[in-house]
């Protein structure tokens, strides 16, 4: 896909309350990283069916907040669909906060810890359309919780969620990263703020209609760390895989700090995790842990034991980038990049550990 088309789709769907199919869970790390040179991926939450509420360009994270109606809400059908096992098995708690301001209601009705992240899900009723930009996520003692990444609905999609409730206008999950927490217990007490802005004339400046806060506690479901410090190496390059942690929402893989050749050549590593199951489950996502590399595997697979196994099949290297263009929007963090043939260099390095 060109710059030119991947912008054309972007604006198209800012602007449009459009239908759209399910599309592979991995569309939009393919699609930015032909038009991306750059190996600094974050993390992403591909759109759902259901007419979109807005599309997140990278590091440009729209976020909303929001409460609980019954069993049936849409919050529920939601996180029912999109959150595995978190959803289906219940782990996520159900809230009952609300706040009201010049007529927009914001309902925040699910939520759920673990080790590396927060799940919120939420909607804003009111009489006009709503998006929201620039929410934050703190503890009560201070400590930010990074936005990783989020999905919005609107209604129009009746046979995909069918409990709306009539005056809602926007449902969102969204995500905050909590691994860098300091002195995580067995629950979290956190505080949201939630600026809401009228979605009429849709933009980072569109008006204000109310700063919305929430004080509330949630239950920390303990990942399971391990500590595999193990060393594979081909084609003259090594990697170390530092830590691997499991949770209910997805598996974390942690990496030393690859070697600068592998910075400096935007150089992405094509990874998959194996179970003891035989499940293979190549990576949703990447980015950065306290400078160190880390790839986050989708899923509730903290029921596994035995071997592991994590391969690094290949390094997929980029052509040079011959023309670069800001995102409008990111603030210079995304740039997107025109660039020549790519190439790879194939491994394998693999990576064994055991779960008890």
């Amino acid at each position: 896909m060109n710059e030119e088309k991947l912008e054309q789709e972007l604006r198209d769907y800012f602007h449009a309350e459009t239908k759209t199919i399910e599309p592979p869970s991995d569309w939009w790390d393919r699609t930015i990283s032909q038009v991306i040179g750059q190996n600094r991926r974050i993390r992403w939450f591909g759109f759902m069916p259901a007419r979109l509420a807005w599309v997140f360009v990278p590091l440009l994270i729209l976020f909303t907040a929001g409460v609980v109606y019954a069993a049936g809400s849409v919050i529920d059908e939601i996180f029912q669909k999109y959150t595995g096992n978190v959803g289906k098995a219940g782990f996520a708690q159900e809230m009952d906060l609300s706040q009201t301001i010049n007529g927009v209601t914001v309902r925040l009705e699910r939520a759920y810890a673990d080790n590396n992240v927060v799940l919120l899900g939420y909607t804003i009723s009111g009489p006009a359309d709503y998006f929201t930009h620039g929410d934050k996520l703190t503890t009560v003692d201070g400590q930010s919780l990074p936005g990783q990444g989020a999905m919005g609905f609107k209604p129009g999609s009746t046979e995909v969620f069918n409990n709306w409730a009539p005056s809602e206008r926007v449902a969102v999950v969204d995500t905050f990263d909590t691994s860098s927490l300091i002195g995580v217990s067995s629950e979290l007490n956190l505080n949201l703020t939630v600026p809401v802005q009228d979605w009429t004339n849709p933009g980072i400046n569109a008006p204000v209609v109310g700063v919305f806060t929430f004080n509330f506690s949630v239950p920390v479901h303990p990942g399971i760390l391990f500590d595999v410090n193990q060393t594979a190496a081909a084609k003259g390059i090594s990697f170390t895989l530092r830590n691997v942690e499991i949770s209910h929402y997805q598996t974390e893989v942690i990496f030393q700090p690859f070697m600068q050749d592998i910075y400096d050549s935007r150089a992405n590593p094509i990874i998959t995790l194996t179970t003891p199951s035989g499940q293979s489950v190549p990576y949703s996502a990447g980015g950065f842990l306290r400078n160190l590399p880390v790839y986050y595997f989708m899923g509730d697979f903290s029921g596994e034991h035995g071997e592991w196994t994590v391969t690094i099949s290949e390094l997929d290297y980029p052509g040079e980038i011959t023309e670069t263009t800001e995102v409008p929007g990111s603030g210079g963090n995304v740039i997107e990049g025109k660039s020549g043939p790519s190439s790879s260099l194939s491994g394998p390095w693999v990576f064994h550990f055991e779960v008890p």
